[in-house]
């Protein structure tokens, strides 16, 4: 119920923050860096997140945070409503959210390597994730529909926006309370915890340390294009809400299929193996929008999208969990986050620097660009990253398993 109310909060609220800057005016730059600089703020809270989380507890620290994070919706709202063209205003308030969505990540995921058992930890989280990325999915289409159907009324996508941010707010009340009813089976582990300069010194020596390395890299090349798609299809594309509502509802409706078949193979063929399927399938997808620009071909490769992407989502979790116990998960995964957070900002800037030197056209050279970083990162780093299974099937043998259909093994 925690996750399904919190899929709500996303569907309505975070997936139109962009969308809403667009309508008060901002440009296509500063939309992209509404969607990173917040990030780079909020992963560099983590580091006091982590501190203050151990001092309060994770569970305490959590369900305060979802509450004040739904206070923060609710003033998204009321500034959709009042139609500010207020720039910052609206930079602010992203950036308290981000903090807040940031800062719950390492108490949450430490609190929730206690209570999930490592034996079934795979298979719950991709069980997990069909309820939340469906309720993501319906509450992107009902958010799309309200504004499509706004923008015919007198108010017209200010009553609309101001009507999402405020679902989305209730909805993040609601899962605060049921996450105030879960239970830290661990609480008393919580003081003897190393210092985030232990988990730093100990990155040569752990497998965590090329994973992390690995996905920031990653993460910076996706973030050279990423934070622009939201520009491309509404003001080059001149894509309607609808449009844009069906290309974000379809990735998905792809995820939630494929989240249990991803959970299965991390089963079946280790956790390791399984991300390096699922990086390689990510890796050329921001290039093939270079391909076409007709509707049909981006809901198709918005589809392949989905699924890749949810097995990228769910394998980088389980190797963060393998590769770190409930002592320093809490500080490895604040240095991650915080890395993650320079690396969008950071792949996003050089992004939205080329797309101001080369015009509409960057656009492309971007999609291109990000590929381009991502493969460099994946042949060289992915191969040695993990922590690998005592008798491992070959890559092959695991990549054919994953993209094949086969008929004859129904």
């Amino acid at each position: 119920m925690d996750g399904t109310l919190a899929a709500v909060m996303m569907g309505f609220g975070e997936t139109y923050f962009a969308p809403l800057a667009l309508f008060l005016g901002a440009t296509p730059f500063q939309v992209g860096m509404l969607t990173t600089v917040p990030i780079l703020i909020g992963s560099a809270f983590q580091l006091l997140a982590t501190r203050l989380a151990h001092r309060v507890g994770d569970k305490h620290w959590v369900v305060g945070s979802a509450i004040t994070q739904a206070v923060v919706c609710l003033f998204a709202a009321a500034l959709a409503w009042t139609q500010w063209e207020g720039y910052a205003a609206l930079l602010v308030l992203v950036c308290v959210y981000w903090m807040l969505n940031l800062g719950i990540h390492p108490a949450w995921n430490s609190w929730m390597g206690r209570m999930v058992p490592p034996l079934v930890r795979g298979r719950y989280l991709s069980r997990r994730s069909v309820p939340v990325q469906l309720c993501f999915f319906l509450a992107i289409v009902a958010a799309g529909a309200i504004l499509q159907g706004s923008e015919s009324l007198r108010w017209g996508p200010a009553l609309g926006f101001a009507v999402c941010f405020a679902i989305a707010g209730a909805a993040r009340g609601g899962s605060a309370h049921f996450l105030s009813r879960q239970h830290d089976p661990g609480k008393g582990l919580q003081r003897d915890r190393p210092s985030l300069g232990g988990a730093i010194a100990g990155w040569r020596s752990h497998p965590y340390g090329r994973l992390i390395l690995l996905l920031t890299l990653v993460i910076a090349s996706v973030n050279l294009s990423a934070p622009y798609f939201v520009a491309y299809w509404l003001d080059h594309l001149k894509l309607s809400y609808a449009q844009f509502t069906a290309l974000t509802a379809v990735t998905v409706v792809a995820r939630v299929v494929a989240a249990p078949y991803w959970g299965e193979i991390a089963r079946t063929f280790g956790n390791r193996r399984a991300l390096q399927v699922a990086l390689v399938l990510v890796m050329p997808l921001s290039a093939l929008w270079t391909l076409s620009t007709s509707f049909a071909y981006m809901i198709a490769l918005q589809i392949v999208a989905g699924f890749a992407w949810a097995g990228y989502e769910l394998c980088y979790i389980l190797n963060l969990f393998d590769c770190t116990d409930d002592r320093n998960r809490a500080q490895v995964m604040s240095l991650f986050s915080l890395l993650t957070g320079v690396s969008i900002v950071a792949g996003s800037l050089l992004g939205g620097w080329l797309l101001g030197v080369i015009g509409h056209d960057g656009y492309h050279v971007l999609f291109v660009l990000s590929m381009l970083g991502r493969a460099a990162a994946i042949l060289v780093l992915a191969p040695g990253v993990g922590v690998p299974r005592v008798a491992e099937r070959p890559f092959g043998d695991v990549f054919l398993r994953v993209i094949s259909l086969r008929a004859g093994r129904g």
